[in-house]
Order: C-alpha cells, then structure tokens, then sequence
C-alpha cells in the first residue's frame, strides 16, 4: 500500500458536521507487546491520553446523572482543531498504515474507539475497508449514464434522508445530488438489493466526508464485507437474525426488562430494526452516531449489539416504569439525546456489555434451523392448501356431478312418463284401427249385397222429396216476406202516428219469428242436402262396379242432379233471407229514428 503524506490528507476532508475529537484525549489501554512497539514520542503521548482516561472513569457523576443532564440535543459548531499531538499521531498511522495493522493492532482498535479526527476520516474509513483501489471506482461514471429502475424511489426518499442537514437541503444542493447518483449506480451493480431507504443515510454519511466515487467504492465494500447486503435484501433474513440475537442478550442480561417488553407486547423490532438497517444514523445526532460509524467500520456489527445493550442497560428503570406508548416515546425522544455531550461515555458503557462471539455463533446456527424448519413448515403448509384446494376443486365437481346425475333422472323420469302416454295413444290408435278395419269389413259385405243398396236409394229417394217440400215451404215463406216488406215500405212512406208504429212493431216481432223459423228449416234442409251428398258420394265411389249394370243407374244420376239443382235453390234462399233481414233492420231504424230512413236506404242500395 502506498504511503501518505499526512499534510495532504487534510485535502480530502469535506465540509460536514464532525463530532467530538476531543476523544483522543481519553486513554488508551495498551499491552506490554505493543509499547514495545513504540517510539519515546509515542508512549509520551499514549500516557497523557491514559491519565485523563483515569480522570474521566474516576468522576463522581453518575450515568444516570448524564442521561438527565445530556437529554438536550447539542449542535456542534465544526470540527475542532487537532492538537499537535493528535495531528501527528494520526499522521504516523495513515503513513505507516501496514505497520499499524500487522504489528499495532490493538492499540489501533482502541484509538479507533475514541473517535478518528474528522480531517482522517475519509482516508481511514476506506483503509480500514479496504477501498481505496477498487475496479468498481472505473464503472461509476459509466453507471451515472445508465437508467435504473430505482430511480424514482431513490428521488422521493432524497428529501427525507438528513432533512436538517444543510449539506442536503434543497433539490438542487450537492449532497442531494450526489446521493442520488451513489444510490443509482449501487442499484445498477447488485440488482438483487436494488436500493432500500435505510441504505441512504450510510451513503450520506459517506459524502459528507469523501467525494462520491470514493464514498461509492466505501459502500460497495461494506455491502459485500460487513453483511450489510443481507440486511438490505427483500426478505432482510439478516435482519431477523440480529433481532434473535439481541433478544437473547436481553434476555440473558436484562430479564427484568425483557419480561416488561413482554408483558407489554413491546417486540424487539419495534425499536432496534433501525439501529441494525441505519447503524444509529436515525437515532443518535450525527457527532455520536460518526463515533459508532467508526468502531463499526473496524468492527462490524458487534458495536451495534453493544450499543443497543448499553443503551436499555442504562434506561432499564425508566423503561420498566412505561406502558408501550410511553416506551415508544421514550426511544424516540429522550434516548437518542442523553449522549449529546458526552459520547465517550456511552462508548465506555458499550465495551462493558457482555458479548460472547462464540455465543452469537451458536445463536446464528439456531436461528438458521428455526428457519430452515420454518421454511419447512411453510412449504408442508402449501402442499396442504395445495391439496386441500384440489380437494375442494374435487368435492365441487362431484358435487356438479350429483346435480348434473339428478338431472338425468329427472329427464329420465319425464321421458318415461311420455313414453307411457305414447304407448296409450298407441293401444289406443289400435284398438281405433282395428274398429275402423272391422267398420271396413261391415260396409264392404253390405256393398256386396243388392237388397241393402236398392234400401238405400228408396231411402233417398224419399228425403228428396222431404228436402223439395221444406223447399216449397221456405220460398213460400220468403215471398210471404217480401211482401210483408213492400207493405212495410208502403207504410213508413206516410206519416206514422203510434197506432202505425205499435204495428210495425208488431209484424216485425211476427216477422222475426217466421224468419227464425225459415232459417231453422232452412238450416235442417242444408244439413239433410249435405248428408245425401255425402252418402251418395260414398255409395257411388264404393259401389261404382256394383250398379254398373244395374237398372237404377239412370234413376240415381237423376237424383243426383235434383239434389245439387237443391242445394243451388237453398243458397239463392239463404241470399235472399239476408237480404230480407238487413231491410227488416232499416224498418226497425225507421221507426226509432225516422230522420235517418232515406240515409238507410242509400246506403242500402
């Protein structure tokens, strides 16, 4: 790794807020190996820095105390200057970089922990991940051209992340700009993860200490380092196992407590899900939260959990005191504000928790069975509403099946009843042509014997005559009327007085009654002129080839034609009867409305 010098590092420094350096003067607890390690000018400076260490664990002020007296938030006006001390000492580290890390460790770690200076940040961090010389720095200029899918959530999530920061205020400033463009190209890199709200705030952090490639290249290593890509991943698998195994911390350390968020339904998600996905960005104001940014980047993810314990180790008793809405202000607003002046005592409170890697790995496997067996539950679970849902699909066909088989038997059941009806009408049809056939056989052995047809013709012979008489009768009758009619006319040509009206009321009712009488015979003479032709149309079809050569040929023929010359009569009859009764309506007309005769008799002819 190449050498810097440390004058120029104070070049990469970006404007934004610092927190307290005055950490460095905090001591630093080095072993026997690595002093030996060090120059005279080093141990001068390592023993200051331990014996304001002493002062600061021998103060009489209690962390109670503190977290009354801190609750206000404080500002910091910038970054204070470095001393010299500090300036070199930090200078010497970055210059002889591989040195520190292979042969100072430990002394490494605990300066880290007291805060690294804000002008050696940007350089660190990247050291201390490893990305300084990454290939990904050549594609970003490359990726800001291309379009991401992301890229309208990354712009309405820009104005939320440090709202209050004056680096990141409006739309058009550089931190907002340069956000979006850091968040766009990881999106374009890792199209699994995409891009998820809380990664925002690391990248804002990062440029407000680094130009954008170099704060791209810092969040692509802590991405696929520090598992961090795990916890921003669509299903956050990581996530829940960070709240598994803070929840056995609590558990283990803080009984009590963790018996009250119980009792109270107060899960562990509800307050550190943020600790782990923004790594204290959303809860602590910026100085404190760059203090554990810096343990975390050397560290990892131990911080947060020891962090998160410290902070529910000192409001225990407030806690246990709170229903869950006063817990849930509580985190909101006093916790994050107890440590404004004083994060080094928040830091010191943390590397007292009890932390057992080996535990947490253990914890890790668990939490991986639960999974596993959960998955396994889930996948048993589909296979049963599978099954459950093809035995429904089942049940509803056979049950359509049943309808559709009622149905049949319906159908079948209305085609019995007409097939019954059908062999009735059947035995019925028959029994109908066998009397027919049987009536058959009776006309034909009469039509063989010339007694019965000679019967038959006296017998028509003799209504004829009837049917001339009834003939006579009604034309004598239809002349009678005519003339009652003329004398009707006659009449109603004088003037009518009462006594002529009262009898022309009178021969009309007598009129009406030989009129209905004429129609009666007339309608008995018609019918017995049809039955004639009737049978003697049958008789002469059938018995044609019988009276072939029989002597009453010519007489029947003769009768014949008196019987249709008949028939021509009663319908010239039946003509002149309406004719007859339409005159006997005018004459009714007349002698109720006598002002209307002449247009009756208008219209009538």
């Amino acid at each position: 790794m190449s050498t810097l010098a440390p004058l120029h590092l104070a070049d990469m420094a970006s404007p934004a807020l610092s927190p307290d350096d005055s950490s460095l003067s905090a001591a630093v607890s080095v072993s026997p190996s690595d002093s030996e390690n060090l120059s005279p000018d080093e141990l001068e400076l390592l023993n200051k820095l331990e014996e304001q260490n002493r002062l600061l664990e021998a103060d009489s002020k209690s962390l109670r105390s503190v977290s009354g007296s801190c609750r206000t938030s404080v500002t910091s006006p910038g970054p204070p200057p470095l001393d010299q001390d500090s300036w070199e000492l930090w200078g010497r580290i970055v210059t002889h970089w591989e040195e520190w890390t292979r042969r100072k460790e430990k002394l490494l770690k605990e300066l880290i922990r007291k805060g690294i200076p804000h002008h050696f940040r940007a350089i660190v961090w990247q050291m201390l991940c490893n990305a300084t010389d990454m290939p990904v720095k050549k594609q970003y200029a490359d990726l800001l051209k291309m379009s991401s899918p992301c890229e309208k959530l990354i712009r309405r999530d820009i104005a939320r992340t440090y709202p209050e920061h004056d680096f990141f205020r409006g739309q058009d400033s550089l931190g907002q700009e340069g956000l979006f463009n850091v968040m766009k190209a990881y999106s374009l890199i890792d199209r699994e993860v995409g891009y998820c709200q809380g990664s925002a705030f690391i990248v804002g952090l990062l440029l407000m200490q680094m130009p954008e490639e170099e704060a791209f290249c810092v969040f692509v290593r802590l991405m696929q380092e520090y598992r961090l890509r795990e916890l921003f991943k669509p299903s956050m698998a990581e996530l829940g196992l960070c709240i598994y195994q803070l929840e056995y911390m609590l558990q283990d350390q803080l009984p009590e407590l963790n018996l009250h968020f119980r009792s109270h339904c107060f899960h562990t998600s509800m307050y550190a899900s943020s600790w782990f996905l923004t790594l204290f960005l959303t809860t602590f104001p910026l100085p404190i939260a760059t203090r554990v940014f810096d343990i975390f980047i050397y560290e990892g993810l131990e911080v947060i959990f020891r962090v998160g314990m410290a902070l529910l180790t000192v409001n225990q008793t407030e806690l246990m005191q709170l229903d869950m809405e006063g817990m849930s202000q509580y985190f909101q607003k006093v916790i994050p504000h107890q440590f404004d002046s004083c994060p080094d005592k928040l830091i010191l409170k943390a590397y007292q928790v009890k932390y057992n890697p080996k535990r947490m790995k253990r914890l890790e496997k668990e939490y991986a069975a639960i999974k596993s067996k959960e998955m396994e539950e889930q996948i048993e679970i589909k296979r049963l509403r599978t099954e459950n849902r093809l035995l429904k699909q089942r049940i509803e066909t056979l049950e359509k099946g049943q309808v559709t088989r009622a149905q049949e038997a319906e159908e079948n059941y209305a085609i019995k009843r007409e097939l019954a009806v059908v062999k009735q009408q059947y035995y019925t049809a028959t029994e109908n042509l066998q009397s027919a056939q049987n009536l058959i056989r009776q006309l034909q052995d009469k039509q063989n014997d010339p007694r019965v047809s000679e019967d038959l013709v006296n017998h028509l012979e003799s209504e004829l005559e009837q049917s001339r008489l009834r003939e006579a009768e009604t034309l004598g009758a239809l002349k009678e009327m005519q003339e009652k009619v003329v004398e009707l006319e006659k009449r109603n040509s004088s003037l009518p007085d009462e006594s002529n009206v009262a009898l022309l009321q009178e021969e009309l009712q007598f009129l009406r009654k030989r009129e209905a009488h004429a129609l009666q015979v007339m309608r008995e003479g018609q019918k017995q002129v049809t039955e004639l032709s009737d049978r003697w149309q049958s008789l002469s079809s059938r018995g044609g080839g019988i009276w072939k050569d029989s002597p009453r040929k010519s007489a029947a023929g003769d009768l014949q034609d008196e019987v249709m010359s008949c028939r021509l009569r009663e319908v010239m009859a039946q003509s002149e009867t309406r004719e007859l009764r339409q005159r006997v309506l005018i004459l009714e007309s007349q002698v109720y409305f006598p002002s209307v005769i002449v247009f009756c008799a208008i219209s009538l002819y």
